[in-house]
């Protein structure tokens, strides 16, 4: 049998299209303090938006009987006649905002025009106004929802942690301030200043006011003007980019939204000049007749259509590409630039092969038949290249495997000692000899191997050794990370952290693991990279990928200038991880001359 479904039901579904969580309360409230022409807009937030979002502005107010209607579905001051669509330059126009939150959600708001000697006050909750009453009001509107999903409490359950939905309402936050720069802007959270925004002179100074000095030096300016579209804002270098998405911005019109096929025009010119699985920094913002734009596709109003997408595609794209040239930005030559190391791993049947990456490894950490890595103990003084003397691979210079006590030995170790068979050259590369013929070795990788080999025995053992600070570090991190580490302390504690909450998007690291640098830039670079996979389980695969992530970190900021002696041992443990896995590894950071062809040199 089919029937209407009451009212009430009805409203509760229409809310699920444009409520899904709390950062959607904030983004349909400030688009419409932006729509109100308020020149201030302040955000409070408790409990991650569960308790309570209240938005207050100094906008244009309402009138008593416009406050009361505003609460009525399909209800709304922007469109009057169909082709009002096709030229839509507000943000908010379906009139559903405040229909959809008050059936999800307790709502009392408070307006006053200024041309009114008293304001308004509406309490509303289930689609239904329970109150209205005169009060004192300064102009402008302040808005306050309390208990989301208080009625839906299969929507409620589904909400992530405080720091994951937090994460939501300040990427909606940003994405209203950066597009009104002329305006002021202030976040809290449980009464914590977040963000206190003043107006801006420019776009650059709003970017600098929200994702930090440091990012804003690193931007490049695109600029194009086409009789389709117009483009303007600013690309971050490739140095800048991230694991963790975050500082991706697109704008049409001065709206927001999201669009993987133009994300991918912005990208396009970045090949060869990023590490793969990493993104650039962008803020773009295009301009172009509004009856070329569909912005009524998607019940968020994130999505939108052109006419001529693959146009501005294009556009786009070359527009990219100059300003990348401008900044003299371009592939370094160097012989430490090249493809991400890829180790091998060990596989559920105890066989080496296969990858190193996310994807990489067969094994599953605590699943029947998993099999450790095997250990290796050597003298880290053993004179492999001395003549007479057998090498790596064979004989007595082969490595010896022990069950109980994993050693790779120091990475560095500051002393003197004689003159080895090794040379290095550069800084950049060691010369060993060895049985085939001459060992060429990048310092660089042979490091990130050991270091990525040591780790992922580490986490595979579940017994991670941690190096304490002398003095605990202070790291500063984009607000988007921050919120991802402080959800995954406990996780990063098995990593070998600790790491503790400071405030203000700082933490403080005590701890960090064995052989790890505490440099404040490897610090930030490795929380970056974490926090792209930390939602991860730790099993074979993830073990692989948290050793490579901390390997790439560490491997940055260690001295490259060796003396004899940690020349002498960084080949060694090359070459005894080149007998381990076989010249799989020897690919990535180990070159062989053979004998036959130094003759042929002579």
């Amino acid at each position: 049998m089919i029937r209407v479904l009451p009212s009430n039901i009805a409203n509760l579904i229409a809310a699920g299209e444009v409520v899904g969580r709390p950062a959607s309360v904030v983004k349909e409230l400030m688009e419409n303090s932006i729509d109100a022409g308020a020149t201030t807009v302040s955000v409070s937030i408790l409990d991650a938006g569960r308790t309570l979002v209240q938005v207050i502005d100094d906008g244009c107010g309402m009138s008593a009987s416009d406050a009361a209607l505003c609460f009525e579905r399909h209800a709304t001051s922007k469109i009057s006649q169909a082709e009002d669509l096709e030229k839509i330059l507000t943000y908010g126009f379906r009139g559903e905002a405040l229909a959809s939150i008050a059936a999800v959600a307790q709502v009392t708001l408070k307006t006053r025009r200024e041309e009114d000697e008293e304001g308004i006050q509406i309490e509303a909750a289930d689609s239904r106004i329970l109150s209205k009453k005169p009060v004192a009001a300064p102009k402008g509107c302040n808005i306050a929802v309390s208990n989301i999903f208080y009625n839906v409490p299969a929507r409620r359950k589904f909400l992530k942690s405080d720091a994951a939905e937090m994460r939501h309402i300040e990427q909606e936050f940003l994405r209203v301030a950066l597009s009104h720069i002329d305006k002021a802007f202030a976040l809290k959270h449980n009464g914590r200043d977040v963000y206190n925004i003043r107006p801006a002179d420019s776009l650059k100074q709003r970017i600098t006011d929200l994702c930090g000095r440091e990012l804003a030096t690193s931007l490049v300016d695109v600029a194009t003007d086409t009789d389709i579209v117009k483009i303007s804002g600013y690309i971050g270098s490739p140095a800048e980019a991230r694991k963790t998405p975050g500082n991706q911005f697109f704008f049409i019109n001065g709206r927001y939204f999201r669009s993987p096929y133009l994300h991918k025009a912005v990208c396009k010119p970045y090949e060869n000049l990023v590490r793969e699985g990493y993104t650039p920094a962008y803020f773009i913002f295009l301009e172009c007749d509004p009856a070329e734009v569909d912005v009524n596709i998607h019940p968020q109003k994130t999505e939108i259509k052109f006419t001529e997408e693959h146009i501005i595609f294009e556009i786009l794209s070359a527009c990219v590409r100059e300003a990348l040239g401008r900044g003299a930005f371009g592939p370094s030559i160097d012989f430490e630039s090249g493809e991400v190391l890829d180790f091998p791993v060990m596989d559920r049947v105890g066989n080496f092969g296969g990858s190193g990456s996310a994807s990489g490894g067969n094994g599953s950490y605590g699943s029947p038949g998993y099999l450790h890595p095997p250990k290796m103990d050597y003298s880290p003084l053993f004179k492999q290249f001395e003549e007479g003397g057998e090498t790596v691979g064979g004989g007595a210079g082969a490595p010896r495997y022990v069950d109980p006590n994993p050693n790779y030995g120091p990475l560095l170790e500051e002393e003197s000692a004689p003159e080895r068979n090794v040379l290095v050259l550069g800084g950049k590369l060691i010369l060993a000899p060895v049985r085939e013929g001459l060992a060429v070795i990048s310092i660089k990788k042979a490091q990130e191997a050991i270091l990525y080999h040591k780790y992922f025995e580490f986490l595979s053992q579940e017994r991670f050794i941690s190096q304490r600070s002398l003095y605990p570090q202070q790291v500063v991190l984009p607000s988007n990370v921050y919120s991802v580490i402080l959800e995954n302390l406990e996780r990063l504690s098995q990593l070998g952290f600790d790491i503790r909450d400071f405030g203000d998007n700082t933490i403080i690291v005590y701890a960090v693991p064995d052989g790890f640098p505490t440099e404040d830039e490897a610090l930030k670079d490795v929380m970056d990279n974490l926090a792209a996979s930390l939602d991860t389980e730790l099993t074979g695969e993830s073990i692989a990928s948290y050793a490579h992530t901390l390997a790439a970190a560490a491997v940055k900021k260690l001295s490259h200038n060796l003396n004899a002696v940690q020349a002498e041992m960084i080949a060694n443990q090359a070459l005894v991880l080149r007998a381990t896995y076989g010249n799989e590894l020897a690919t990535k950071c180990i070159s062989i001359i053979s004998n036959e062809e130094l003759e042929r040199r002579v």
